[in-house]
């Protein structure tokens, strides 16, 4: 038998580790706790003690009590007569007086409360499952992180680039007032010459109609009109 503990033992055959260990100490074999090493020589004097401690209380607390009871039945026999025949019935029972020890310590047993259930094993597969979830949320949150900082710089390029195109809407008006305001002037000088056609003509109409009239005048005094 290859080596195990006491409590190992106590489980193989099915009895609490104080009671095996309580065994283990009247059979000579020195055992604190149940993690303690149990070799094939502790087994074997074990197994003797239990065989000769058994043996010997079995003959002294076995009592055997047997009951032999008669009883007549009647019958008839091949040619119709009636015959008595006895019938005895023997019974027997053996009484056997346990061990205090032993019912203190089936006592004990039944009492004692059953032991913890071990904690769930975690399957391979459904660590392998966890691990790839976990693995996938990460890149997840780096791919949110990375999408924030585009949106962020996007967001700054495009600030910046309002405020320079409104730097230069607001500089555009003062330069196109200071590129038009001398053809404004020249539109000013090119208008006077125009007023001043209607003015010739009337003044050529004057000098016309006085050169008339001085010709009529001058024709009456000579002789008039022919």
């Amino acid at each position: 038998m290859a080596q195990t503990s006491v409590a190992q033992f106590a489980s193989e055959l099915k009895v609490p580790p104080s009671v095996l260990l309580e065994q283990l100490r009247a059979a000579g074999v020195e055992k604190r706790v149940p993690e303690d090493s149990l070799s094939d020589q502790d087994k074997s004097r074990l197994l003797e003690y239990l065989r000769r401690t058994h043996g010997s209380v079995e003959s002294k607390n076995k009592i055997t009590l047997t009951r032999k009871q008669t009883s007549e039945i009647r019958k008839t026999d091949a040619t119709g007569k009636y015959r008595t025949v006895q019938v005895e019935v023997r019974k027997k029972r053996v009484f056997v007086k346990r061990d205090p020890a032993e019912v203190t310590a089936a006592a004990v047993a039944a009492e004692a409360p059953p032991p913890p259930a071990a904690a769930p094993s975690v399957d391979v597969r459904e660590l392998e499952l966890r691990e790839e979830e976990a693995r996938r949320e990460q890149q997840l949150a780096e791919l949110q992180a990375a999408e924030l900082r585009e949106k962020q710089e996007r967001e700054r390029r495009e600030a910046e680039q309002k405020q320079a195109d409104q730097k230069v809407a607001e500089a555009a008006p003062a330069a196109a007032t200071t590129l038009h305001a001398p053809k404004a002037a020249e539109a000013k000088t090119d208008k006077k010459p125009k007023k001043a056609k209607p003015t010739t003509v009337l003044r050529d109409d004057s000098v016309r109609r006085r050169q008339i009239k001085t010709r009529g005048d001058a024709g009456g005094g000579v002789g008039g009109w022919h």
